[in-house]
């Protein structure tokens, strides 16, 4: 019979199902005597080669390297999960890598074309002799166990994601472990992960990195209009919206809180406002003309003056004497208002 003509044969359900036809004598072997033909795209069935296996003895297994995916038979697949197909790696601990075509031709050459076809390739296989493997899923668990109490300590809503990890892990025996070291700086953002797999001892083995993106969502104080630099913060131009903090790279999120505030830079709609984004609104303004008053023991004296920075109550800024044009400091006290105590600032006063 043709080649395409009778790809696969293969038995009833309730009465056994059997391959034929074109196979290497051991796994035609698995042939069971009532059957029907059918071309291999009429299956429902295919086999996933995985992306690292375990081989148990001196000869991989089909099924120490494959998994059923669609509707097959269980007892077909007992049967072909024990079909030998190639000598396992010679030394333990040692994993063997196939890329994709050749591990196509060594299933051509185990299990024959037709049966080759009917598998699903990775880009590579990586076969260990004895030991164990933890699989991406397995390895993924590791990270998110051990980071799990961290995201407790995050505000709103963490979460992780976009994991680059190693696809595979092989285990020498099942008693070493894979653990996740405690990481350093734990923040929202890009964060860089350091594995170790150890012995019962305690010693490090094998050492592997990778990285996972910590989400963490929080209603923080947005910009409803767009705010302009040196602009007033009003609560009418604010409003609050649900963010991923990780995408601020580490910058503080104000909290809503304080001021009166101005506004530093420009910030658009809906951008979270940073709190370097905000200076306390200046209780006076630089090039107010204010009252410099001089404060002494026994005198207390009172001049016209410029301010010549921005400042808060209870800050020290430089002024000018627009009487003497003289240059001083003097703190803060009000709107109007700066004030200059005995001290090394009374000859400066002079001509006030």
């Amino acid at each position: 019979m043709g080649k395409r003509s009778l790809l696969i044969v293969m038995s009833l359900s309730l009465l056994g199902i059997g391959l034929m036809s074109g196979l290497p004598a051991h796994a035609a072997a698995l042939a069971g005597t009532p059957y029907v033909s059918g071309s291999a795209q009429d299956l429902p069935w295919r086999l996933r080669i995985l992306e690292a296996a375990v081989a148990r003895d001196s000869v991989i297994a089909l099924g120490e390297i494959a998994v059923p995916v669609g509707e097959m038979d269980p007892a077909l697949w007992q049967k072909l999960a024990e079909t030998k197909l190639w000598a396992a790696p010679e030394e333990s601990g040692r994993p063997m890598n196939l890329t994709r075509p050749r591990l196509q031709q060594a299933m051509v050459e185990s299990m024959g074309s037709d049966f080759a076809a009917l598998c699903l390739y990775p880009p590579s296989l990586v076969i260990q002799r004895a030991g164990t493997v933890l699989g991406a899923a397995e390895v993924q668990a590791v990270v998110v166990k051990a980071l799990t109490p961290y995201l407790a300590s995050l505000p709103g809503e963490a979460l992780l994601s976009d994991f680059r990890l190693p696809g595979t892990v092989f285990l020498a025996h099942p008693r070493q472990t894979l653990l996740l070291e405690s990481p350093q700086n734990f923040a929202p953002g890009r964060l860089s992960l350091r594995l170790t797999v150890r012995e019962l001892d305690g010693s490090v083995v094998k050492r592997l990195t990778g990285t996972v993106f910590v989400e963490c969502w929080a209603t923080v104080p947005c910009a409803n209009t767009p705010l302009n630099r040196d602009e007033t913060l009003d609560p009418d131009k604010i409003t609050f919206m649900r963010k991923n903090l990780a995408l601020l790279r580490g910058e503080q999120v104000w909290d809503g809180k304080g001021g009166p505030w101005r506004l530093t830079r420009a910030v658009l709609p809906d951008q979270p406002i940073l709190l370097g984004d905000l200076t306390h609104l200046p209780t006076i303004s630089r090039g107010s003309k204010i009252t410099l008053v001089y404060k002494g023991q026994s005198i207390r004296l009172r001049a016209k003056a410029e301010a010549l920075a921005d400042g808060v109550k209870g800050e020290n800024i430089p002024v000018r004497n627009l009487s003497s044009k003289k240059q001083l400091y003097a703190v803060v006290w009000d709107e109007s208002t700066a004030v200059i105590e005995s001290g090394p600032h009374t000859l400066a006063f002079g001509g006030s």
